[in-house]
């Protein structure tokens, strides 16, 4: 049987048949009146844009000059950036939101997320990410905090800063990971109080055992996530790192009474880990929320090999670990645990680090635009519309995200034959526009017929 290609008509026959992302960009809106280029066309340019791994909004102008793109996305005629900002910033948020629902869905139920099943069970990860900060430019939704900094002249100034943060949950292990969501932090709060307004829309998004392990950060050891998560029915890992916390004194002083529980050495990645590992069963959260959990402590002396200059030498490096968890055993011995522990950096590398590298998503998309459309108030009055534009643009990245990535790892042959990288496949797909042919004229007083458009 051949291979299937990585070509650009594959793809689109792969979103389409298997995702419905046409019929589903026939329900994007904005904000603007009777626009000549649509809104399902500026969504499908920009889904275009980040799976071809164009970095900007001006890097999408000369593809979009290419006919064979225009009929791709359904446009009449090549637009320019301009048209994309001013659409993007008034983009009603609710569709893409329930795209990226539908895309998750899907890919669950075709059994592209059984792969990094932990005894069964599917695991997520929740962190947060800072995407862009200014000292100049700011929108309505930027949050502020006072940097020092250095002047012209060496003296240190202080000075306010924008920027934007968010937390978004993500399914790790296995080849495909998608994000199922993001919340962004308002003025005023703390990543954890997003977290758990994320959290608490999980349910209402998936239903609420959509997966069955989350993986958090120590900031998130709180009471509340605790009480969410009994309610909705997930089991949690949690890393501990602060000190004056009761749980973390008390399973401390236990483990330091005695000698470690398990020793044992595994192979990882180039990597060789020495492990001693404590664990302590039924000790409660707080007096105020006394919930019985399991404390796992491993101290680990990682070997591995580095290059300094020409020369290879093996250096080792001690590390030491706590995490607490609900999860039962036997059916999860602490081994295991320590394992999904580590996973949680699976999304640092994974997710907002493969974002950030290979994606463009701190590049500052429609940051500050004050170009958008006017509503008319009541009153009578005219208003610029709630700027949208950096949300937008979030959600159409990760819904690319997840279905580059499915596409690459479950449906084309040739990269997984050959180990494409992802870049490598976008570049493959991005190859199909100068492999198109070219629109032919028709003779003078015929009807031309329509170019071939994709399924």
């Amino acid at each position: 049987m051949k291979a299937k290609a990585c070509s650009l008509l594959s793809f689109s026959t792969y979103v389409n048949q298997g995702f419905d992302l046409r019929r589903h960009a026939g329900r994007m809106s904005d904000a603007r009146t009777d626009p000549e280029i649509s809104p399902p066309s500026v969504f499908l340019a920009l889904f275009h844009a980040f799976a071809f791994r164009l970095p900007s909004f001006q890097a999408l102008d000369t593809e979009l000059s290419h006919s064979y793109l225009q009929n791709w996305i359904g446009a009449k005629r090549a637009f320019r950036d301009d048209t994309l900002r001013y659409s993007l910033c008034s983009f009603h948020l609710a569709p893409l939101e329930q795209l990226l629902v539908e895309t998750n869905r899907r890919l669950k139920r075709g059994k592209a997320l059984d792969a990094g099943r932990v005894q069964g069970r599917l695991v997520a990860a929740l962190d947060g990410i800072e995407v862009l900060s200014s000292f100049s430019r700011c929108c309505e939704s930027c949050l502020e905090r006072r940097v020092t900094t250095k002047d012209e002249t060496g003296q240190r100034v202080e000075r306010i800063q924008y920027y934007h943060r968010a937390v978004g949950c993500q399914i790790v292990r296995g080849p495909v990971q998608p994000f199922l969501a993001v919340e962004w932090l308002r003025s005023g709060e703390g990543e954890d109080t997003a977290a758990l307004r994320l959290l608490a829309r999980l349910p209402e998004l998936y239903g609420s055992r959509f997966f069955d392990i989350l993986l958090l950060d120590s900031l998130y050891a709180q009471a509340p996530v605790l009480k969410l998560a009994q309610q909705v029915g997930w089991e949690l890992v949690i890393t501990l790192k602060q000190e004056k916390r009761d749980l973390y004194q008390d399973a401390l002083g236990l483990f330091r009474a005695r000698a470690p529980d398990q020793t044992f050495r595994e192979s990882q990645e180039g990597k060789t880990y020495a492990v001693r590992l404590w664990e302590e069963s039924g000790l409660p959260f707080t007096q105020d929320h006394p919930q019985p959990l399991r404390v796992i402590r491993t101290l680990e002396e990682v070997t591995e090999a580095h290059y300094r200059g020409a020369q290879k030498q093996t250096e080792t490096t001690s590390h030491e670990w706590v995490w607490m968890t609900t999860l039962p055993t036997p059916a999860f011995l602490a081994p295991v645990v320590r394992g999904l522990g580590h996973d949680r950096w699976k999304q640092e590398n994974n997710g907002w680090m493969d974002l950030t590298q290979h994606w463009a998503f701190k590049h500052g998309f429609l940051h500050a635009c004050r170009h958008r459309p006017k509503r008319r108030l009541p009153s009578g009055k005219r208003e610029l519309v709630p700027n949208h534009g950096l949300a937008a643009v979030t959600l159409i990245l990760l819904i690319t995200f997840a279905l580059c990535s499915a596409f690459a790892r479950r449906h084309c042959k040739l990269a997984r034959l050959y180990h494409l990288t992802a870049t490598a496949v976008a570049a493959q797909l991005r190859s199909g526009l100068s492999k198109a042919p070219p629109s032919i004229r028709a003779p003078t007083g015929s009807t031309p017929e329509p170019p071939p458009r994709f399924t």
